[in-house]
């Protein structure tokens, strides 16, 4: 992956862990010390963060929450040389990181990486606001002080533990019965018209013939008379979706906890491309009297599953919770 498709895709990430959005730069060159200190906590407590994928900071980025982070870029940039110095000098070991300057969508940002590596870090001696005897990690999109449980469990040698991690492949789940597993599929969809609503006839209506031979409408009160309305609408609704549910399975030796996907699906022309099955019309019943079936009535009620409009397309958000090794987690959710 390039940086620059690198920083795409953080930009439709959400702060935690392993990412951070930072406006303006920070005070760094003749600031004080606990304006200095602020730069300092945060890639010590990144450093310090349980987590398995690099962290970054990008730096002249103003976050949006649920969209894509908005590039302001900046004016001001540090010296990778002054920060490894400063930030080195204060820790009682070497804190594994970079800082550089990219040229991004006619702006210049800031990037700071830091990589997976041996915990925890702490300061050698009080500075600015900062304290020599706590330990600071990242929660989150918060900086909290570590436990001394967790402290303790920093200490594990991060090249044993590496090696035991989940290993987790997607897929694309259709069918009835939740048979066919792909990671590609063409389908072929259906844009159908049909008429306006008063081009269709009541259901249900007789026209008895009385002594006088008149016609006379009567409708059937235990008939729902919009049902040919309902039905087209609902046909329609249904060719132009193809539904699906999202498998993750986990190859690996050990439990995968607290699994989340994230899709963010482009679109610039604001229509809409993706919904949960509960979004779309139920199937429509003959009757007015008649209980709906128990399917129609809970499917997509199951909080697996979101989808939300963002400014330039859809975030679709699946969360499937713990999967045990070689196992595999299905959406009780289905988007379309």
């Amino acid at each position: 992956m390039t940086f620059e498709a690198l920083i795409d895709q953080l930009l439709f990430e959400e702060e935690g862990n392993t990412l951070d959005f930072k406006s303006e730069q920070y005070r760094f060159s003749g600031a004080t010390d606990e304006d200095k200190s602020e730069l300092l906590k945060d890639i010590v407590a990144f450093a310090n963060s349980w987590r398995r994928a690099d962290a970054y900071i990008l730096i002249g980025v103003k976050e949006i929450k649920g969209g894509r982070s908005q590039v302001t870029g900046i004016s001001e940039h540090l010296d990778d040389a002054h920060l490894q110095q400063f930030i080195n000098s204060k820790t009682q070991r070497p804190v594994d990181f970079s800082y550089k300057t990219i040229q991004y969508e006619n702006a210049k940002i800031g990037v700071i990486h830091i990589p997976v590596q041996r915990r925890p870090f702490h300061l050698q001696k009080d500075f600015g606001r900062l304290k020599k005897s706590q330990v600071y990690i990242r929660r989150g999109s918060s900086t909290v002080i570590a436990s001394i449980d967790e402290v303790s469990t920093m200490g594990v040698d991060i090249n044993n533990t590496s090696r035991d991690t989940p290993a987790l492949d997607a897929y694309l789940i259709f069918g009835e019965h939740d048979e066919i597993a792909e990671k590609l599929i063409k389908c072929k969809l259906i844009n159908a018209s049909i008429p306006d609503d008063e081009q269709f006839p009541d259901y249900g209506v007789k026209y008895p013939t009385t002594e006088f031979s008149l016609k006379i409408a009567m409708p059937d009160l235990y008939n729902n008379k919009d049902y040919y309305r309902e039905e087209a609408k609902y046909r329609q609704a249904r060719y132009r979706v193809r539904a699906f549910k999202l498998g993750i399975k986990n190859t690996g030796t050990v439990p995968a906890r607290d699994v989340k996907v994230i899709f963010d699906i482009a679109n610039e022309e604001n229509t809409s491309i993706a919904c949960k099955l509960d979004d779309l019309p139920s199937k429509p019943q003959h009757g007015t009297l008649i209980i709906p079936r128990l399917h129609n009535a809970i499917s997509g009620s199951s909080p697996d599953v979101s989808v939300k409009k963002t400014l330039h397309g859809w975030r679709i958000t699946c969360h499937l919770g713990k999967i045990q090794p070689k196992d595999i987690a299905i959406t009780s959710s289905t988007v379309l």
